[in-house]
C-alpha cells in the first residue's frame, strides 16, 4: 500500500536532517507512473465517467429504465438534507471526533522534528505507519528505519501529513447499519484510498498542494456515507441494480453532500475553499482547481477499481 505514497509524497531529506521539508518539490513527470502493490496506474487528462454506485454495492450492471418511485423518493430525501445548514452529526458520527484530531495533528507538523516525533510516538498506529513508510524501498538506505525522528525527516512534510490522514480517517468509513450503508461499507475505504491517490497526483501536476488533493479525495466519500445513511433512515428500498439515471444523479448529490459536511472541516485553506465550492456549485459546475482535479480523478479511480 505504501509504495505509491513514497513516490508521490517523498522528499529528498537525508537521514541526518532534523527539520521537515517545506519547500516545493520537483513536479511529477508528465507521464506519471505510480506503483500500488504491483499494479501500475497512469493518470490521463480525460476518461469516460463511470457511476460509482454499482461498484460500491458490488451489484450487476445498471438498468436503463427511468427513475423508479423509490429512486425519486431517495433523491428527494437527499435534496432535503442538502437544504440543511449542515450535516447532522448522527449521519457522520465518527467525523465529529476524528476530524478535530486530524486538524490538530496536521497543524503540529510545523513544529521541530523532535517535538513532532514525541507527539506521533504516543500513537502506536501512527508510529508504525511512519516507520513503515520510511523503511519502504524508496527511502531505505540500510535496513529498516527504527528511529522515529529519522523516519519523519526521511518522508518529509507531505508524507507525514498523508500518513496522519490515512490512519485517522479510516474509521470514518467503517460499515454503518442499514441495507445500503452496510452493503457499500465493505468497499468504501478502497474507493476513498484510490480516489485520494489519483486526486493527489493530479493536484500536484496542476501545481496545487498534493496533500490538499489527497484530502479532497480521501474525504469525498463522506458524501456517500451521508447519502446512503439518509436513504436507509428514510426506509426507502431501492431495486438492485438501480437505474443509470439514478446512479448518475446520485454522484452529483454525493459531491454536494461532501461539500455540506466538509464546510465545517477547516483542515487546510485549500481544502476549506474547495468544500465551499463543492456545496455551492456541485461537481459538474465546479470552479475550484482542486475540484477540477477531483472531477478528473473520479473516472480514473473507477477504471482502476473496476478492472482490479
Amino acid at each position: 500500500m505504501m509504495g505509491w505514497l513514497s513516490r508521490l509524497f517523498s522528499g529528498d531529506a537525508k537521514p541526518a536532517d532534523r527539520a521537515l521539508r517545506t519547500e516545493p518539490r520537483q513536479p511529477l513527470a508528465e507521464a506519471v507512473m505510480v506503483a500500488m502493490d504491483d499494479v501500475a496506474v497512469e493518470p490521463a487528462p480525460e476518461a469516460e465517467a463511470i457511476p460509482t454506485l454499482p461498484w460500491l454495492l458490488d451489484c450487476p450492471p445498471l438498468t436503463e429504465s427511468a427513475l423508479t418511485d423509490a429512486e425519486r423518493a431517495a433523491l428527494l430525501a437527499l435534496s432535503k438534507t442538502l437544504a440543511l445548514p449542515t450535516v447532522p452529526d448522527n449521519l457522520l458520527p465518527r467525523a465529529a471526533s476524528l476530524i478535530p484530531q486530524l486538524i490538530a495533528l496536521v497543524r503540529q507538523t510545523d513544529l521541530p522534528t523532535p517535538a513532532i516525533a514525541e507527539r506521533i510516538g504516543k500513537d502506536a498506529g501512527l508510529t508504525a505507519e511512519v516507520l513503515r513508510l520510511a523503511s519502504s524501498p524508496y527511502y531505505r538506505v540500510q535496513g529498516d528505519v527504527n528511529d522515529l525522528q529519522q523516519a519523519i525527516s526521511l518522508i518529509g512534510l507531505q508524507g507525514l501529513q498523508t500518513v496522519i490522514a490515512r490512519v485517522l480517517l479510516k474509521p470514518i468509513y467503517q460499515s454503518a447499519p442499514g441495507p445500503l450503508s452496510g452493503r457499500a461499507g465493505a468497499r468504501m475505504w478502497d474507493h476513498s484510498e484510490a480516489l485520494a491517490r489519483h486526486t493527489g497526483i493530479l493536484a500536484e501536476q496542476a501545481g496545487l498542494s498534493a496533500f490538499d488533493g489527497y484530502l479532497c479525495g480521501m474525504l469525498h466519500d463522506t458524501g456517500w456515507t451521508v447519502a446512503l445513511s439518509v436513504i436507509d433512515r428514510a426506509g426507502i428500498t431501492l431495486a438492485i441494480p438501480p437505474s443509470t439515471a439514478f446512479a448518475t444523479v446520485l454522484d452529483e448529490r454525493v459531491y454536494r453532500l461532501f461539500g455540506l459536511a466538509a464546510q465545517r472541516w477547516d483542515i487546510t485553506p485549500g481544502f476549506a475553499a474547495m468544500a465551499l465550492d463543492a456545496r455551492s456549485n456541485g461537481l459538474a459546475s465546479a470552479s475550484h482547481p482542486l475540484a477540477l482535479a477531483l472531477r478528473t480523478a473520479q473516472p480514473l479511480c473507477m477504471q482502476e477499481l473496476s478492472s482490479g
